[in-house]
């Protein structure tokens, strides 16, 4: 599902080996190959074989505050729609999911692979119906705040824009949908013609200006291409009523979600500069 790692510790294929090993879902076909996979900030995954067919192995880190039965949910309704890979298997004692494997994949480029691809993806994908909480933006922000370390000073003018973007959101018309939440390069698979989401952790409801800022964030759009997408999206959800009210709500979308990144990178030991690059981008919005 994503490219390899070359440097991943001889101790982690060992360690993931060994797991595999007591997964009731490897009894009858033991792993012949592991070797490891892109790793995101907060999860590892890895390829696995075996004589049977080929898998991802996704391992979260211990503690983790995150619903993974609702992730699990959220991929299967993705899964269901050709969407995204399916998942087969969540275990939490040792804090792994397994997916089907797709192979020659790539990470989505937009202007490469064109905008089409993943605004029909997203389109199809914001209207699952997938029971998940909604996400209240102030209140999130707050988490967020919480869970940064006192050893860093939060600068107060940023932080206040952030708490008016977090409540004009809040009260605008809302377009609450299953939103991704978290739609970079790396959570989006080209391969074979199709794009594949990944990694839902962080799906829940939410207003669907939210996943269309963070792919004019990630992927550096223009304001001509910004206006491009959200065009296409509304033709593709239907709904040309909501090209207008999208386009009020995108720069208040595009403020919380670098915010959100900002503040989460600096609660996350050894993303500092993470967290200075959203921080500056938070500054730079239009």
């Amino acid at each position: 599902m994503a490219q390899s790692l070359s440097t991943a510790a001889d101790h982690e294929i060992e360690h993931v080996t060994r797991l595999c090993q007591r997964l009731e879902f490897f009894v009858s076909q033991p792993p012949l190959k592991v070797r490891a996979l892109s790793q995101g900030e907060s999860n590892q995954s890895f390829y696995v074989s075996t004589a049977h067919d080929e898998y991802v192995l996704r391992s979260y880190p211990v503690g983790s505050d995150i619903c993974r039965h609702q992730e699990l949910r959220c991929q299967h309704a993705a899964a269901a729609k050709g969407l995204a890979p399916a998942p087969l298997c969540l275990n939490n004692h040792y804090q792994v999911m397994l997916s089907e494997y797709i192979p020659n994949g790539v990470a989505f480029d937009y202007t490469q692979h064109g905008s089409t691809l993943l605004l029909t993806a997203l389109a199809a994908f914001h209207q699952l119906s997938v029971q998940t909480p909604q996400l209240e933006y102030p209140r999130y922000l707050q988490q967020l705040i919480k869970a940064v370390p006192t050893t860093f000073v939060i600068e107060p003018l940023l932080l206040a824009a952030l708490q008016r973007a977090a409540t004009k959101l809040q009260l605008l018309s809302a377009d609450i949908v299953l939103c991704h939440l978290d739609l970079h390069a790396g959570n989006l698979l080209f391969a074979a013609d199709k794009l594949w989401l990944l990694d839902f952790e962080y799906s829940q409801l939410a207003d669907s200006s939210l996943d269309l800022a963070a792919v004019s964030l990630h992927f550096n759009l223009t304001e001509q291409q910004e206006q491009l997408m959200l065009a296409e999206y509304v033709g593709y959800r239907g709904l040309a009523e909501l090209l207008e009210p999208l386009r009020s709500k995108l720069f208040l979308a595009k403020q919380l979600y670098c915010g959100f990144c900002w503040l989460w990178y600096l609660a996350v030991p050894g993303y500092e500069a993470q967290a200075k690059r959203w921080q500056q981008r938070l500054q730079h919005v239009e």
